[in-house]
């Protein structure tokens, strides 16, 4: 008979680790209704550490499940006496702890501890004043919907793509190109802002990659709610009808 901790550690050893893995950012919390603030890593900690204690629980004090193939009259005729010969009910079997109930908690902890850092949306430290980038030499303004200089920085914006400006495929997406442009401006020049660095540190064209965040929430996902950007899933989306 297969043991009934085990058969709880293996399976949540597969399903556990994803509960870690809910988009803890703000602007996940923001779409999954969590109303934009970013949950504490601390509760992932704390989560895992339930879990250990759940396992451990169920290890010590749960119920056996009978095997199956065995029906009602044959545990009866096993467990109890029969007319002719009694038959002793069979000792049941030690409990064990497995080993799971620990490396699973341990693991969630890791897991949604790093990731609960990873995802903790800056502070607005930065703040700067941004004209429309004009010709010659560049230090603080706004190229495009998604692109922008600060203090000789070239900065792109990694979570979204807006539409193109220089070379555009159609007037339709040069005329919101240039929306995006100005909204963009708008939004650098409202306040004090952060980054958030991604797997990436710079493109193939120089341009450091970051994610722009305001009091929790990211200014391309603003865009993208406005219709004056695209979210970036690793590929060009086309402005033309």
């Amino acid at each position: 008979m297969r043991d009934v901790p085990s058969q709880l550690s293996r399976r949540a050893l597969v399903l556990g680790p994803l509960l870690f893995l809910v988009p803890n950012d703000a602007e996940a919390r923001r779409r999954w209704g969590g109303g934009g603030r970013s949950r504490s890593p601390f509760v992932l900690v704390v989560g895992g550490v339930l879990l250990c204690v759940l396992l451990v629980a169920n290890s010590l004090f749960g119920r056996d499940l009978h095997p199956k193939g065995i029906g009602k009259k044959s545990r009866e005729a096993v467990g109890g006496f029969t007319n002719s010969n009694p038959i002793k009910r069979p000792a049941a079997p030690k409990r064990g702890l497995s080993a799971w109930v620990f490396i699973l908690p341990l693991a969630g902890i890791v897991i949604g501890g790093a990731y609960g850092w990873a995802t903790v949306p800056p502070a607005d430290t930065i703040s700067a004043s941004f004209p429309i980038c004009a010709a010659g030499a560049r230090t603080t303004c706004v190229v495009d919907g998604d692109t922008f200089w600060l203090d000789g920085i070239k900065y792109r914006i990694s979570d979204i793509d807006t539409p193109e400006i220089s070379e555009p495929r159609c007037a339709e997406e040069k005329a919101l190109g240039e929306q995006a442009k100005i909204r963009l401006q708008s939004l650098l020049n409202a306040g004090a802002f952060g980054f958030k660095a991604g797997m990436r540190d710079e493109d193939k064209y120089g341009r450091k990659l970051r994610e722009v965040y305001r009091g929790g929430r990211s200014l391309g996902a603003q865009l993208v709610d406005e219709g004056l950007a695209h979210r970036w899933l690793g590929f060009k989306q086309s402005w033309c009808g």
